[in-house]
């Protein structure tokens, strides 16, 4: 029998190890430098360590069994956690908030937005925004290339899911994301949120941003409506789902569909940003790595834009985007997952009511998983295809999460960075004035501050020459 899986709560009694009281203690370390306490607590305690913060119960699992046993295994038990913030912005059970027969129909939808089919249409919307991402760093000596990056993410995910027609300028949904943002860490602190309730100048520009960006999308939602409308859009797809026998099921109300792609936007943003940043950060200190997804792009476009048909091309730009994610992925702990009841995990007890931290950052550079656990070299993933899969164990690279919630978006992140990548070394070096990375926000979404990089016209080797293997 799987633990905790039909088991009463008396099977197991102990608590996981880990630093008894120190509550206050624990909040600061959480707060501060999130990746390094979760980091000492693994190497202190094992796989599996309790801790607390004021007023809530808090663990963590390292491991890959144990990862897979709180998202796949018991997954009905952990659900995850998301605090109702001042601004309760996305208010109605979205797929990453769901449940039962609810999360089942909005699975579906979700997926069918992003069949081989419906690609193209966003695969323009993207190619044309990567083009207009190197346009503008060509025209720029010296730029910050975490905001370059992040305008392209921007503009790519609002043409594809609320339309090309409608130019919803970037900057208005950073700002919103921002703000959810904020929201989320200060609910980790008592009476925070009612800060964000006072009149304040930024509550009040939030809030009327938060408005700006609900006209577009409620006008995206009714032109989807028109049959004249060709529905290249993600929202087009939401309120003609049932219609086109997608499923069964329909979205209640339009405010329902505006959620839903809020929560794609929202949660699609920060992963190609990102990983787009730092991966020119590991390009730059790789250069063998480099050169070689250097030829491969020359040898692949041949001079010409890159289209969508050319992704299959480019075998080692998709490794380093997997690399890349395995360093550095998109958040260093998922969304905690809340005990709806008391369970047992690694034979240990986890009472109801605790906060599941899965720890991915962690695993993703044990060293027993990974051969050169913190080193950068995309080819890895080519030799394990090679040899017809990952070496790496089961569960044990999961930068996207795994079903039954896995990231639906995931394809349209690659897509999103492969493009961008491919355009930018095609054309440019980008060379970051650091040797630092960039740095990234508590809990790893996201990137805090500028990312400051030269760019410099490329001199192109032969499109001819045979690539010889590079890291």
């Amino acid at each position: 029998m799987i633990p905790g899986m039909g088991e009463p709560a008396s099977a197991a009694d102990r608590l996981p190890p880990g630093p008894r009281g120190r509550k206050l203690h624990n909040i600061r370390q959480r707060l501060s430098r999130h990746s390094e306490f979760m980091d000492e607590l693994h190497a202190e305690y094992g796989d599996i360590v309790f801790f607390e913060i004021p007023a809530r119960k808090c663990a963590a699992v390292f491991s890959a069994e144990l990862i897979h046993e709180v998202l796949v295994e018991q997954e009905p038990y952990f659900q995850p956690y998301y605090p109702k913030t001042s601004y309760n912005l996305i208010p109605s059970p979205c797929l990453a908030t769901s449940r039962f027969e609810t999360h089942t129909e909005l699975e579906k939808v979700m997926s069918a937005a992003f069949t081989p089919e419906r690609m193209p249409a966003y695969g323009k919307a993207i190619i044309d925004n990567a083009l207009a991402f190197r346009e503008r760093l060509a025209s720029n000596g010296n730029v910050d290339f975490k905001y370059e990056a992040e305008r392209y993410t921007w503009g790519s995910l609002l043409d594809a899911v609320i339309g090309v027609d409608f130019k919803v300028e970037p900057e208005l949904g950073k700002s919103v994301l921002d703000a959810m943002k904020s929201d989320m860490l200060l609910s980790l602190l008592p009476f925070g949120l009612a800060l964000k309730r006072l009149p304040l100048p930024h509550n009040v520009r939030t809030a009327r941003q938060i408005k700006a960006l609900d006209e577009q999308t409620y006008r995206s939602i009714e032109r989807a409506r028109d049959p004249a409308h060709d529905g290249d859009n993600v929202i087009s797809h939401f309120v003609r789902a049932a219609d086109e026998d997608v499923v069964d099921w329909s979205f209640p109300d339009d405010s329902e569909i505006r959620d839903e792609a809020y929560t794609l936007m929202f949660g699609a943003v920060d992963a190609p940003t990102g990983t787009l940043t730092h991966a020119i950060h590991f390009l730059a200190r790789n250069p063998p790595a480099r050169e070689r997804l250097e030829q491969e792009v020359d040898q692949a476009l041949d001079g010409r834009s890159i289209t969508l048909a050319d992704l299959d091309r480019l075998p080692y730009a998709h490794a380093v985007f997997k690399e890349t994610l395995r360093l550095e992925p998109p958040a260093y702990v998922l969304i905690p997952r809340e005990t709806l009841e008391d369970r047992v995990v690694g034979g240990y007890l986890v009472p109801k009511g605790t906060l599941m931290n899965v720890c991915m950052r962690t695993m993703q550079r044990r060293q027993d998983y990974f051969d050169d656990a913190d080193e950068f070299r995309p080819a890895r993933w080519l030799e394990d295809a090679e040899q017809g899969g990952s070496r790496c164990p089961a569960h044990s690279y999961l930068p996207f999460s795994t079903k039954p919630r896995i990231c639906q978006g995931e394809d349209f992140a690659r897509l999103l960075f492969v493009s961008g990548l491919a355009s930018l070394v095609q054309n440019l070096r980008v060379e970051p004035e650091s040797d630092d990375p960039p740095t990234k926000t508590n809990i790893g979404v996201g990137i805090m501050g500028k990312y400051p990089v030269s760019v410099s016209p490329r001199t192109w080797p032969s499109r001819r020459t045979p690539m010889e293997p590079q890291p």
